[in-house]
């Protein structure tokens, strides 16, 4: 239940994703995590923390982003997780953080959590997303889709001076798009 759609982002798009993420990750819209307990401001997200998610004036190529998913996926009636706001969560990354091991909640009875994330800059070394023990070192452009409730996931420690900045696109599917999304056959999921 893992799919890399090679190429997805344009130049351009990637330009303006870093651009925004720079340039608001001081906003109070953005807040710690505690996916690293030991290094609490390490990494900021725009993931629900108690502020009104539905403030946030993300770019308008993250929606073209997030419709092009939908069409790509042939997801017709999508549901987005609740701590994001309109699907869509931007975080950034600094030396040392890293994400621990975890599962994502399933939000909605008869669903799966799937995220499909691009790391729109990586970091000088490190900070790669390890799913079920593989690593994934995806390029800029790239789309790392997976369903975050039902697998094991991290990112190992960013090492460098230039952050790690992702964009995680959430959809909550039913078990017929996940089988469409992964060609899985229906004892597989």
């Amino acid at each position: 239940m893992i799919r890399i759609l090679k190429n997805f982002l344009s130049n351009d798009e990637i330009k303006s994703l870093n651009n925004w993420c720079l340039n608001n990750y001081t906003e109070n819209f953005f807040n710690g995590t505690t996916m690293d307990p030991r290094y609490p401001r390490s990494r900021l997200t725009t993931r629900s923390n108690g502020y009104n998610t539905k403030n946030i004036n993300y770019p308008k190529e993250s929606y073209q982003i997030q419709k092009k998913l939908l069409n790509a996926l042939d997801i017709k009636n999508p549901l987005y997780p609740p701590p994001f706001c309109n699907g869509i969560v931007n975080g950034i990354g600094f030396e040392p953080g890293s994400i621990f091991c975890h599962i994502d909640p399933i939000y909605f009875k008869d669903t799966f959590t799937l995220h499909c994330n691009f790391i729109t800059q990586k970091s000088a070394d490190g900070g790669v997303t390890i799913i079920e023990g593989v690593p994934y070192d995806v390029d800029e452009s790239d789309c790392l889709c997976y369903v975050v409730s039902n697998l094991k996931h991290e990112v190992l420690p960013i090492i460098g001076t230039t952050p790690r900045i992702l964009w995680c696109f959430g959809f909550c599917i039913t078990q017929n798009e996940l089988k469409n999304i992964f060609n899985c056959q229906s004892n597989e999921v």
